[in-house]
């Protein structure tokens, strides 16, 4: 007699349909191997046949296992006698994470289609190529290879030159060979890294980590790590909107005087600054992307060696400080001693008008005055 209050539903609908959204027991595995030595998931068992793709073994410990299809936890496989002693999570994700790799290679090769190895390549942009030499590799694009068109031979624990291999990717057409080794508490032995086999390194840490293996292997994601792999080509392009790039502009005028601006190259800041019409004479160097910070010994020994070309090599007029024979060291990033005043003046202008103006009178004297100027 049925109690008052109970209504025949006949089989649970989420038996059918959907597993409980519970937690896990303490003794639960969402994996296991078949009867016939293949990986099955809780979820492709059958409620009404839960045995069919037994018996059932534990991948850490070999013992038996049975599928747990109650209401309440999340579907799962526990152990028939309870977990032993020596039965270990970490063998466990090992085991899990190799057996799936086996199979999903196996299968892509079988069938033709493709597993994708995706990695990080530079793209390299030529937008200043033409005006400055200069080109751009900031950003980097993912870039996938199919495995499956350099390897036709998959192997699990297989021996490579002395070592063994979790998974062993090889080729019957070449030489080629790449290892997949799978870390969940040790990282891949430092002798077989350094042996120079290609190897890739994939760490793993729960289920889902291993599961998604079956959809490739990302190097974008912080868990997995190449050794000795050939860096991917670069990829060309032009990007309409280039990066920002900073330049240091080294400026002669009429005047003769002789100075620099850190300016924004393709700015209106750089069209202001060139579209004087008392610049006789400019070079824009040492461009690089964003708003670096130059020290004053850069500055000075670019600026230097494009007062010594103007001055020695087009023989254009320079009344400049730093090459005054009167300079007594430079004061501070404006600023030089003048011996001749006996005062500190500005490094930039002061020697135009100066009636102390003494410059050097050769290539090599000058490049001796601007060396004599210090600061860092």
């Amino acid at each position: 007699m049925r109690s008052r209050g109970y209504v025949d539903i006949g089989a649970p609908s989420w038996g059918r349909a959907r597993p409980p959204t519970g937690s896990y027991g303490p003794d639960a595995s969402r994996y296991v191997r078949t009867g016939e030595g293949d990986l099955i998931d809780i979820c492709e068992v059958n409620s009404d046949d839960r045995y069919a793709q037994g018996p059932y073994t534990c991948l850490a410990c070999g013992h038996l296992m049975v599928p747990a299809l109650g209401r309440t936890r999340k579907h799962h496989f526990k152990h028939k006698a309870g977990r032993p002693a020596d039965c270990h999570n970490e063998t466990y994700l090992h085991q899990l994470a190799k057996m799936t790799l086996f199979s999903v290679l196996s299968e892509a090769i079988r069938t033709g289609q493709p597993y994708w190895l995706t990695r990080d390549r530079p793209v390299v942009c030529s937008y200043y190529e033409e005006a400055f030499g200069f080109s751009c590799t900031a950003k980097r694009v993912p870039y996938g290879t199919d495995l499956t068109t350099m390897f036709d031979q998959v192997a699990v624990e297989a021996g490579v030159d002395g070592f063994i291999a979790d998974i062993l990717l090889s080729s019957s057409k070449s030489d080629a060979r790449m290892l997949l080794e799978i870390a969940v508490t040790h990282p891949c032995d430092e002798t077989k890294i350094s042996s120079g086999l290609p190897i890739i390194e994939i760490d793993i840490q729960n289920e889902d980590a291993a599961n998604r293996l079956r959809d490739g292997i990302d190097t974008g994601f912080r868990c997995t790590r190449c050794h000795n792999l050939p860096n991917p080509d670069t990829a060309p392009h032009l990007c309409k909107t280039p990066c920002s790039a900073n330049g240091l502009a080294l400026l002669l005028y009429k005047s003769g005087k002789v100075w620099y601006s850190e300016l924004g190259v393709g700015t209106r800041d750089e069209e202001q600054i060139l579209s004087d019409p008392h610049l006789i004479a400019h070079a824009i160097v040492d461009i690089r992307l964003g708003y670096p910070t130059r020290s004053w010994k850069m500055v000075r020994d670019h600026l230097g060696a494009f007062l010594v070309q103007q001055a020695f090599e087009h023989g254009r007029t320079i009344r400049s400080c730093l090459v005054c024979r009167n300079n007594g060291g430079q004061v501070n990033k404006h600023d030089a001693y003048c011996m001749a005043k006996d005062r500190k003046v500005w490094m930039s202008s002061s020697a135009i008008g100066c009636t102390d103006y003494d410059p050097a009178g050769d290539r090599d004297e000058a490049i001796h005055v601007l060396g004599s100027l210090g600061g860092s």
